[in-house]
């Protein structure tokens, strides 16, 4: 993605962001861009907004991951870090030697399925990856584009703990495995849906340019994911003619009865 796409992407997410707390009556939280509330409701609880075809869910520097408590709480941060010291610091040493580099990730991406498929380990990684460990309450997700009118845009939403629960139970962790003879196993671990039966997201590493090299990605597909919660959490409520609340939120997110315009 060019620098002018991922601005488009971030214009197009704060749009969706004021869209929808003008829909609830709300207010824009103004963290810090790491900061998983998005928006505040009538009710001072905080909602991450998600929209687009892919969520990247976090994209980590080594620094980032050795100050991650979360994590390291999880014994993930280390083995993250271990993925990202296999690539030397400069990024031509990678790109002349890129076999030496994916054959020491493979242990490090082994590593990492196993411990995240300890039991409860996933679904603690997921609280910790989209709401920051509780920083935020609620998932807000709005599948269409960005510039679609406020009045024609539908938000759906989904209590932090539905989330995590569903998405846990019905993901099957995995690692890569080779697609062509340039490709290598165990580059990935990988996100595989039951409900669809194929991958719906993944954790990597990142080194396409320069900007971005040893850093540490976890992305997943808005489509999929909305499958698997509306498929997995029963119980639904429309708050009004743009929003609708799915299960734990049905009944514990509410908005201001006349939302602003």
């Amino acid at each position: 993605m060019s620098s002018e796409q991922a601005s488009q992407v971030k214009r197009a997410g704060h749009r969706n962001e004021n869209d929808f707390a003008a829909l609830i009556g709300g207010r824009i939280h103004g963290g810090s861009h790491t900061d998983k509330r998005d928006v505040m409701d009538a009710q001072d609880r905080s909602h991450s907004v998600k929209s687009g075809t892919w969520w990247q869910v976090f994209l980590y520097s080594r620094k980032r991951l050795e100050t991650n408590t979360m994590f390291q709480g999880l014994k993930l941060a280390d083995i993250m870090i271990g993925c990202l010291d296999c690539y030397p610091e400069r990024r031509e040493d990678y790109l002349s030697d890129k076999i030496t580099v994916k054959k020491k990730l493979q242990s490090y991406m082994r590593d990492l399925l196993e411990e995240l498929d300890k039991p409860r380990t996933f679904q603690a990684f997921l609280e910790k990856a989209l709401f920051e460990g509780g920083n935020a309450d609620y998932l807000s997700i709005f599948l269409g584009p960005a510039k679609e009118a406020i009045q024609n845009k539908t938000f759906h939403v989904f209590h932090k703990n539905d989330v995590a629960l569903a998405l846990s139970s019905n993901v099957t962790l995995r690692n890569s495995k080779a697609q062509n003879p340039t490709q290598m196993d165990d580059q990935k671990v990988v996100f595989r849906s039951n409900f669809h039966r194929r991958i719906i997201g993944e954790i990597e590493d990142r080194h396409d340019s320069n900007l971005h090299y040893r850093e540490m990605k976890c992305r997943l597909n808005a489509q999929d994911v909305f499958d698997i919660l509306t498929s997995e959490i029963t119980g639904k409520d429309r708050k009004n003619d743009h929003v609708i609340a799915y299960g734990k939120a049905a009944k514990t997110f509410s908005i201001r009865k006349s939302p602003r315009s």
